[in-house]
């Protein structure tokens, strides 16, 4: 029974995160249906049940989720409300704005004791040689330099580009090419994990 909830858990959290990352498709698909200011509520929306699921499924940080969330629920009523000139021009900043905070992650982790990378293959490894020490904090570079020019493109359809290159490019290619920075380092690991235990 406990593996059936949590199993329902992940498939909602799966959707709304997916939601949230094919949201310029959606956008897409739904002008001429939805306004630009219902869009924006939304995506605070999709953002709050994000938040919420967070407290649900890591009772640690309830409190703090619960408030984000209603505070995320409070922001979306209010844009229905008082904002009724949004455009669509606002909202095409959103995928340069989160690419941009995932970056800020990545990024920061380099000056920690522990750059991102390596704080994820440790979950998996605890003890890793000192060549894939060194080996994660190049591939958080390499997200980062990966995010700053995704950002740039990004930014570059939401304001030079049509809607549909904008709705294209954020909601489908850029997936295809985190893909292959997924699979190329993968295959780059093996090679480099081989190497390391012929050593």
């Amino acid at each position: 029974m406990q593996s059936l909830r949590r199993m329902a858990r992940d498939a909602v959290k799966m959707l709304v995160v997916g939601t949230l990352f094919i949201y310029p498709i959606a956008m897409y698909f739904a002008d001429g249906y939805l306004t630009p200011t219902q869009l924006l509520a939304g995506l605070l929306f999709l953002m709050a049940i994000r938040v919420f699921l967070a407290a649900w499924i890591k009772p640690q940080h309830h409190g703090r989720d619960v408030f984000l969330a209603g505070i995320l629920v409070i922001a979306a009523i209010l844009v229905l409300l008082l904002l009724p000139h949004v455009t669509l021009d606002w909202l095409r900043l959103y995928p340069m704005l989160l690419t941009l905070c995932v970056f800020c992650m990545f990024f920061g982790s380099l000056f920690t004791g522990m750059p991102l990378v390596e704080r994820i293959a440790r979950i998996m490894h605890s003890d890793m040689p000192p060549q894939a020490v060194i080996y994660c904090r190049r591939v958080t570079q390499a997200w980062c330099i990966l995010l700053l020019v995704n950002a740039s493109i990004s930014l570059y359809t939401a304001l030079a580009a049509s809607y549909r290159i904008w709705s294209l490019y954020n909601g489908l290619i850029v997936y295809f090419l985190f893909g292959a920075m997924f699979a190329g380092e993968y295959l780059l690991r093996l090679h480099l994990q081989r190497r390391w235990a012929a050593a």
